[in-house]
């Protein structure tokens, strides 16, 4: 293995002397966002869970849709050319689902053909599952025996027992706790298995500061003038703070992802004669589809930021 320099690699504070093992890129490791921001304790955590000394080799990154839990573990994957192998959850996967399936090949022979948590494992990559908290309970529960210290991975259809490779680790996200969802923001949440979560180390991402949102936000939108993205980035944390699930009245939110969308399709609407592109671009974002009186709450939020000169 090569090793590459942690300020250099991950744009970070950090010594000198600071290095990181980095593999030989697969066919499944992840392409680079070039202007993603790494916060430096999230990343030091995630370092340490892909590290040989990780007491434990699960980990379940929790927090609201668009901020950043799959990026996470895709771009540190990708700096680090480690293979990733991820599947979105729902309430109708099933264990089988993840670990693969029975096909017929063209010689008409029957074969079994890995999903993704058997790749992985096979591999020592990252089994990366979007959404768990999704999953049903019982189906959570078949995965406890790759889980464990002693993990082991048996493939019902042939008996095969696979043995996952030392670097293997598992990845899961969700937004819920693993307890529900009574605030009615996600639909489709569950309360899944108290014996599957205990199995996981929990990393809540924090929110970004001001100071850090505005700066991501220009660099994917480098034409807007910073004052306006101010603007845009504190409106978008006003809606936050008024979402359903920090116990507001919004069934809506403006995430640190669709806060980038607004911004790249501002930038892309001020070439059109005859709109107002801040606005267009705020309602194709996030106000087309979304409940009258949010739509007319989020106007109101805009038009005073407006007023209260925050564009001229």
């Amino acid at each position: 293995m090569a090793t590459a320099k942690i300020a250099n690699l991950f744009n970070v504070a950090a010594p000198e002397q600071a290095v990181v093992e980095t593999r030989e890129p697969g066919p499944c490791t992840p392409s680079i966002d070039p202007h993603y921001q790494f916060n430096l304790l999230v990343l030091k955590k995630v370092m340490m869970w892909l590290s040989e000394n990780a007491p434990v080799k699960n980990l379940f990154i929790l927090g609201d849709a668009g901020t950043g839990k799959t990026s996470l573990i895709l771009e540190v994957a990708a700096r680090l050319g480690i293979e990733v192998w991820s599947m979105s959850c729902s309430g109708k996967t099933r264990f089988s689902d993840l670990v693969g399936t029975l096909t017929i090949d063209e010689s008409g022979a029957t074969r079994f053909v890995d999903g993704p948590l058997a790749a992985a494992a096979r591999s020592g990559g990252v089994f990366l599952a979007n959404e768990i908290t999704r999953m049903e309970a019982g189906e959570q529960m078949r995965l406890v025996d790759i889980l464990d210290g002693r993990a082991r991975l048996t493939i019902p259809e042939t008996g095969e027992v696979v043995i996952p490779h030392a670097n293997f680790r598992v990845a899961v996200t969700g937004n819920s706790g693993g307890f529900g969802d009574d605030t009615g923001a996600y639909a489709g949440e569950r309360r899944g298995s108290l014996a599957f979560f205990d199995r996981f180390i929990k990393l809540a991402l924090p929110p970004m500061e001001e100071v850090d949102e505005v700066g991501l936000v220009m660099r994917y939108a480098p034409s807007l003038r910073e004052d306006i993205v101010l603007g845009m980035v504190r409106l978008a944390r006003d809606i936050r703070k008024a979402f359903v699930s920090n116990g507001g009245g919004l069934q809506v939110t403006l995430s640190p992802r669709s806060l980038i969308t607004w911004a790249r399709l501002t930038e892309e609407y001020a070439h059109f004669s005859g709109v107002d592109p801040i606005r267009e671009a705020l309602h194709d974002t996030l106000l087309n589809g979304a409940p009258s009186d949010d739509r007319s709450t989020v106007l109101e939020l805009f038009d005073n930021w407006l007023n209260g000169g925050g564009r001229s």
